[in-house]
């Protein structure tokens, strides 16, 4: 008995031995296409007409300067390119992704006041009917309408007053409440805070503001963007010169340019070109439509949704799960 039940362990072992292997390919298959789809889009990235229009008037320039037509060539020193051109275009960089992290910041800051004001006169209300809690959450869902539509449109002042609007009848709401809380004073029973809240999301409206309608600096912009539109084409003596690298000799080169030169200004112009377009990507991200922008309907998903929220939350969750499990059913 005991070599029976030896044997089945040692097959159990195998078959589980031969089941992690198969497991553990799968997994290496699955991380294998992630990542080859992620370099498939950082590709599909770079790739633009932008890009190719760059690279055919690098490539033109490079063949003027080349032995057979203008033998123009002349060396000098890598680290002047990278820092006079690679740097202000990473700097640039930061600045736009800054300015994304400040505002995604105040945002996140503003939806977490919201849902405390809301959860304030939801539970404070001793009346029991509700009715005011259902009143601001129309209002913050209008709030959060007014906001993104702020955000996404050009700088329009009406849109602005909107919004304020909005903060205008939260501030009512809250002078209403006390009627339905059973206290005399404004003050009582923690009620203050309803104010301290209603100014900390106009403060965070306004950082967020304050981003939307300013930009990163104009004169680094446009120095970036003449830098990577000229400095590949004035290069092109620099691109040409490896060719004498490359065939070892000043005497003897390729009479229409080699594949060294062509390849450093084509990379060149890659790099600069797909920098300037993160810049670009980060510097609006309040559109919505980029990989880069604000997820505007993730960040409103639970606004929309604050009357599941509360001391009755989890029985009305619970019952829109079983409703919604009734119909597919």
């Amino acid at each position: 008995m005991g070599v029976v039940i030896d044997s089945g362990m040692v097959m159990a072992a195998r078959i589980k031995g031969v089941t992690g292997k198969l497991g553990g390919m799968t997994s290496n298959w699955s991380r294998f296409l992630e990542a080859a789809a992620l370099v498939w889009e950082g590709i599909r990235f770079a790739s633009t007409w932008h890009t190719f229009f760059m690279v055919v008037c690098t490539a033109t320039a490079t063949l003027f300067c080349a032995k057979g037509m203008l033998d123009f060539s002349f060396d000098f020193s890598m680290n002047i390119v990278a820092v006079g051109t690679i740097f202000p275009l990473v700097f640039s960089v930061q600045a736009s992704f800054s300015r994304r992290e400040r505002a995604l910041a105040a945002l996140a800051h503003l939806k977490g006041t919201i849902f405390a004001t809301y959860l304030i006169f939801k539970t404070f209300d001793q009346t029991g009917d509700g009715q005011i809690a259902g009143e601001v959450e129309e209002i913050f869902r209008r709030l959060v309408d007014d906001i993104e539509w702020y955000m996404k449109s050009p700088h329009m002042t009406e849109a602005g007053h909107v919004v304020y609007d909005g903060f205008t009848a939260i501030s009512l709401k809250i002078r209403d409440l006390l009627a339905k809380t059973g206290y005399s004073k404004p003050g009582e029973g923690g009620l203050s805070r309803l104010q301290v809240y209603l100014r900390d999301m106009m403060a965070n409206f306004e950082e967020v503001r304050a981003v939307r309608d300013t930009e990163t600096p104009v004169g680094l912009r446009l120095f970036c963007f003449a830098l990577i539109h000229i400095s590949p084409i004035l290069l092109a003596p620099y691109w040409s010169h490896f060719c004498e690298k490359q065939n070892n000799t000043e005497i003897v080169s390729a009479q229409y340019g080699c594949e060294s030169g062509y390849f450093v200004g084509v990379f060149y112009v890659l790099i600069v070109i797909t920098l300037y377009r993160v810049q670009v990507e980060l510097e609006d991200p309040f559109k919505g439509t980029g990989a880069d922008d604000i997820r505007w309907e993730d960040w409103r998903r639970q606004l929309d949704q604050m009357s599941c929220y509360g001391p009755d939350g989890p029985a009305r969750r619970q019952a829109a799960l079983d409703g919604l499990y009734q119909a597919t059913g």
